[in-house]
């Protein structure tokens, strides 16, 4: 018996094994094998589809079709141009004070944009609650119509999705689109832009332009107390030295200091000439050489008096170094003083001048068809995201219940 099953065991294993192996491979084939509707039922596939696709495609449909009030666009165009800069010409006063100044016009259409998206704009036109009315009439629908009873920070929201304002960065047109549910109501708004645009530029460029005069009339203030300054220096100098002309003073006393070396130079050549006939300590010769020792004390006082080494001694060659200083700086700032008064009265006479205006391209027109909004495209944007959606979240949900289902 023992035999037996000694000899039954190979068998029993071969079975067993087989066994396994088949349990193994229905198991395999079981995690393996995917559902025929793996995302679930196909009725769970048409709801969904119907609701988030047929659905939002339907009420886009009715509401574009039926609700959706007409918006009419009104477009124009415009640039800032400038007839000359705010000053023609530079101020050398402004140059050496303040290192002068340059206007940018290229950020005044940049400056347009901003204001007209700007709560001082809104406010402006609706100083008389005219804007309110347009954009809260009947024409309007109920999801578009604006509520009158809010308050000015809604309007501005509002505003934001009412006007279009581009700019071009290569030439500075600034293009400018406006919505009303009416064509009057769309031309009336866009000439008030354009109006308050206007006002607006004036502004800056009066601003600009009083700057300018108010900035001339600083430099030549400026200028003015430079030169009574230098005049009071002269001033001070002259009655230090007790002379009006230094340089005349000095002509004379060099005057003076020649006519004594020629006076002593004729001495020395009597004193010479008469040695030959008499002795040189003879009365006369003594007589002459008292008058020549005379004259050299009278030179030195007169050179020291022009010249010294001294640096403490006054001389007229500190005095005229001193005058010539202080006549410098009187020159300077006389010079200076006319260019600041010629700069003041040019930049009177140019703020007196319009330089900066609107150059209206394209100017508004009443529109005849309604531009907005755009019906089939705006339903046709609607399915197609609503489908994308849908089919994202579809490969969502697949993917987890794969994930699950091998897990």
């Amino acid at each position: 018996m023992s035999e037996t099953r000694l000899e039954s065991r190979p068998e029993d294993r071969a079975t067993g094994e087989s066994a396994v192996e088949h349990f193994v491979l229905r198991e395999d084939l079981r995690r393996v094998s995917v559902p025929i509707d793996q995302f679930g039922s196909w009725r769970w596939h048409q709801i969904s589809f119907a609701l988030c696709v047929i659905l939002p495609v339907l009420i886009a449909s009715l509401y574009y079709g039926l609700i959706a009030a007409d918006r009419y666009a009104v477009e124009f165009r415009f640039s800032i141009r400038s007839a000359s800069d705010l000053v023609a010409e530079q101020s050398i006063v402004s140059t050496l004070m303040r290192g002068g100044g340059q206007n940018d016009i290229g950020r005044l259409p940049y400056m347009a944009a901003d204001y007209l998206r700007s709560r001082n704009l809104v406010r402006e036109l609706d100083a008389d609650g005219s804007l309110r009315a347009m954009f809260s009439r009947r024409e309007a629908d109920w999801l578009s119509r604006f509520d009158a009873s809010t308050s000015d920070d809604a309007l501005w929201r509002y505003w934001q999705s009412m006007i279009s304002v581009t700019v071009d960065r290569v030439s500075g047109l600034v293009l400018v689109r406006v919505l009303g549910f009416t064509p009057d109501d769309a031309l009336a708004i866009a000439r008030a832009v354009e109006k308050a645009t206007e006002r607006m530029v004036d502004s800056v460029a009066a601003r600009a332009r009083k700057d300018a005069l108010a900035m001339a009339e600083d430099d030549m203030q400026r200028a003015g107390a430079r030169y009574a300054t230098a005049l009071t220096g002269l001033r001070d100098v002259r009655n230090k030295e007790g002379t009006v002309d230094p340089q005349q003073t000095i002509d004379l006393a060099a005057a003076r200091l020649l006519g004594v070396v020629k006076e002593k130079l004729s001495l020395e050549r009597q004193r010479d000439a008469n040695l030959r006939i008499m002795a040189s300590n003879s009365p006369q010769q003594k007589i002459l050489s008292d008058q020549i020792a005379a004259l050299n004390a009278q030179i030195l006082a007169q050179t020291e008096a022009l010249t010294s080494p001294k640096g403490e001694a006054k001389t007229a060659a500190r005095t005229i170094a001193q005058f010539e200083q202080q006549e410098l700086e009187r020159r300077f700032s006389e010079r200076l003083l006319e260019v600041a008064q010629a700069a003041y009265e040019k930049a009177r006479e140019e703020s007196e001048r319009q330089h900066i205006y609107i150059a209206l391209f394209v100017p508004p027109e009443k529109p005849d068809v309604a531009e907005y909004p755009r019906r089939a495209r705006s339903v046709a944007f609607v399915g197609i995201c609503a489908f994308g959606l849908w089919a994202v979240a579809m490969l969502l949900i697949a993917g987890i219940r794969d994930r699950r289902h091998i897990d």
